[in-house]
């Protein structure tokens, strides 16, 4: 066999194999923004239920509980909690096998988000907050936070991110680049 020969089969292997492979492509959601309330935590919940219709029930029940507990600590660490004040939700499927939730909240407070690890186990079972980011890390495949928009001087918000995993064959399929969530 000819060395030309061997490079057109070889290209039409590579070429069907490469055309086969299922495709990817990012989908993010429409942020959505809330009051720095307490009492709307029922709708952060409620608006991932409907934004994440089509996953798996066990995905959209862990996302509610850590969206939830993400959103409250926004409320309650900065000037999100104060009156006129908003806490943002974003959703992003960046990988084909993992979901990003993003939690930003208004800024002006001296603390990032961390652990405890300043407890023992006696501590934990009467500890009667501080245990959301321990939620986040025990379901979370990995999280962080960052600077919304960074300055020396000035803290303008932090958003707080988490990636949990799901199965690419439970995404449900069809869904468009954006979605918009209203």
């Amino acid at each position: 066999m000819s060395e030309e020969v061997a490079y057109q089969l070889l290209s039409g292997v590579l070429m069907s194999v490469v055309s086969s492979a299922p495709s990817f492509h990012s989908v993010r959601w429409e942020p959505r923004i809330y009051p720095g309330d307490p009492a709307h935590a029922f709708q952060v919940r409620a608006d991932i239920r409907h934004d994440l219709r089509g996953f798996p029930d066990d995905l959209i029940w862990t996302m509610q509980l850590c969206c939830s507990e993400l959103y409250a600590n926004a409320v309650l660490h900065t000037v999100s909690g104060a009156p006129d004040g908003e806490v943002s939700r974003r959703l992003w499927l960046h990988r084909p096998d993992t979901l990003r939730l993003e939690v930003a909240d208004g800024g002006w407070t001296t603390s990032r988000p961390t652990l405890p690890h300043d407890r023992d186990d006696a501590a934990w079972m009467t500890a009667e907050g501080q245990r959301g980011l321990l939620l986040v890390n025990a379901f979370a495949i990995d999280w962080g936070y960052y600077q919304v928009l960074p300055y020396s001087r000035l803290n303008l918000g932090l958003g707080v991110w988490a990636d949990f995993r799901i199965d690419p064959d439970d995404v449900p399929r069809g869904l468009e680049h954006f979605i918009f969530t209203g």
